[in-house]
């Protein structure tokens, strides 16, 4: 994949500039959308998001060096910390849970789209390198990431009814 024709200081500040943009927008997405999900699902969602990115990272840029962020090794700084985690909140607040199922496939199709889209773009500005990773790989991962994040949050609503029945 052919990166962006920019110097080494260029692509720099590009990448930087990318993380700190998504870094901002990701926060204030979260602090300013109308919530509908809970600052408790948020939290354990996002546990889960970052558990699953560690887990990922470790395998698969750790062990294979496959791919990765920056430099090898899971990466707390930005990603676990504060994109996953916004990222998951958005994803699920929306989330049409009580539409048909070609609603449901339609959402998570544009997220599976638009995820790709960043993650071909931030390869482009080299946050995100291949080693042997392709992207069509991302592509047919991200459908069951974003699945396990709605079981993930319906296993929460699960244990919520089963607390109040205490």
């Amino acid at each position: 994949m052919g990166k962006l024709f920019l110097s080494p200081i260029e692509n720099e500040v590009l990448s930087v500039v990318l993380l700190i943009l998504t870094t901002v927008i990701s926060i204030l997405s979260v602090l300013v959308m109308p919530k509908r999900i809970s600052w408790i699902e948020m939290y354990t969602t996002s546990l889960f998001v970052m558990f699953l990115g560690s887990v990922a990272d470790i395998y698969l840029d750790v062990k294979y060096d496959l791919y990765g962020f920056f430099t090898k090794g899971v990466d707390f700084e930005y990603l676990l910390i504060f994109i996953y985690p916004a990222t998951n909140s958005v994803f699920l607040n929306f989330y049409p849970q009580s539409k048909s199922l070609a609603k449901k496939a339609l959402y998570i199709t544009v997220w599976v789209i638009l995820t790709t889209l960043f993650e071909y773009i931030s390869a482009q500005t080299e946050v995100f390198y291949y080693n042997e990773w392709k992207i069509l790989y991302s592509f047919f991962c991200y459908p069951f990431l974003y699945i396990a994040m709605v079981l993930n949050l319906k296993m929460i609503h699960r244990l919520q009814i089963i607390d109040k029945q205490k």
